[in-house]
């Protein structure tokens, strides 16, 4: 008798989960969290990219490139 009460119990915790999914995927429940903006972030590097040859050029002291 115990288990035909655990698997009710097992049943509804089952069924009540699945019908949260479904009603939070299907868009029409709203938990009230909105869109979210998160700040730009900045390290301060110099995102510029050099000309590799010339970068070699000057490293290797070379005038004539």
């Amino acid at each position: 008798m115990d288990f035909d009460k655990m698997g009710i119990c097992v049943a509804m915790i089952v069924l009540v989960a699945v019908l949260g999914v479904a009603a939070v995927s299907s868009g029409d429940f709203d938990i009230g969290v909105g869109e979210v903006n998160l700040p730009q972030i900045n390290a301060g590097t110099n995102t510029a990219t050099p000309n590799a040859y010339y970068e070699w050029c000057y490293q290797m002291g070379k005038t004539d490139c």
